[in-house]
């Protein structure tokens, strides 16, 4: 099963109101029944056994591919936790809320604080999510604004970063997830130019964003991946200037697709 990663519209720990948006990194997952070849990373293990234990399925042997760098803010442990229990559940007739499933398995697993369900969402659905991660509640799911590419400066393997410093903020990113059910272009920037600040990330590419006129920029997730987003077209003199920190990716926002 194939799933994308995203960036963020709003990240969830601060006020767990959050809100993603796919873009086209994807993920793709096969499971073939047989022993593992070397060693299942804490997510893939906690998924396979849940499912060999509820559901008394065989052991089973797990290919991922990727385009998402790991622990990058890109959304790369939603895509990979939503397209196994996808091709798991799909692959033996067995019903489960995929998201929904893939986010309560990612606390387990410990990889997540607030279980993404809104990264789930958009990386299970495509779109934008807007979810309620402390009750496992979508609020809802929409195509993104029509036209955009987005830049992403990725970069892998974040450094400890204090989650905590977010929650102190929680009362502005409820403020901000108001602000994207109407405007996401908005709320993407607010969000993003506010856990660079918050996190303690260098603004330069940032600024340098802003300067060549992007709609939207920032921080992607909890780091340390930058994004920006602009109108298809006007890509070019944002590339070249965010080009100056590192190898920057274009892509494009998913549309909302059904999985029904």
């Amino acid at each position: 099963m194939q799933t994308y990663g995203g960036v963020s519209v709003v990240n969830a720990i601060p006020s767990w109101y959050g809100s993603s948006m796919a873009v086209d990194l994807k993920v793709e997952v096969k499971v073939e029944e047989g022993e593992e070849i070397g060693e299942q990373s804490a997510l893939v293990k906690t998924i396979v056994d849940y499912f060999r234990q509820k559901y008394n399925l065989p052991r089973l042997r797990v290919k991922i591919t990727s385009e998402i760098p790991q622990m990058s803010g890109l959304k790369s442990s939603s895509a990979v936790s939503t397209a196994l229990i996808g091709e798991i559940s799909r692959k033996y007739g067995i019903d489960v809320d995929v998201p929904k499933l893939s986010a309560i398995l990612s606390i387990k697993a410990g990889v997540s604080v607030t279980g993404a369900l809104d990264d789930a969402v958009a990386a299970y659905y495509g779109g934008v999510s807007f979810t309620y991660n402390k009750e496992f509640k979508v609020i809802k799911k929409q195509s993104p604004p029509d036209g955009l590419v987005v830049l992403i400066l990725a970069r892998g393997n974040r450094q400890r970063v204090d989650l905590n410093s977010l929650k102190r903020y929680s009362a502005l990113f409820q403020e901000i997830f108001k602000v994207a059910l109407s405007d996401v272009i908005t709320a993407m920037r607010l969000n993003g130019v506010a856990v660079a600040e918050i996190l303690g990330y260098e603004k330069e590419p940032i600024l340098e964003a802003m300067r060549t006129g992007a709609l939207a920029y920032g921080v992607s997730g909890n780091g340390p991946s930058m994004f920006a987003v602009t109108k298809e077209g006007e890509e070019g003199p944002v590339y070249e200037r965010l080009s100056k920190y590192g190898k920057v990716t274009i892509t494009r926002a998913v549309d909302l697709e059904s999985r029904d």
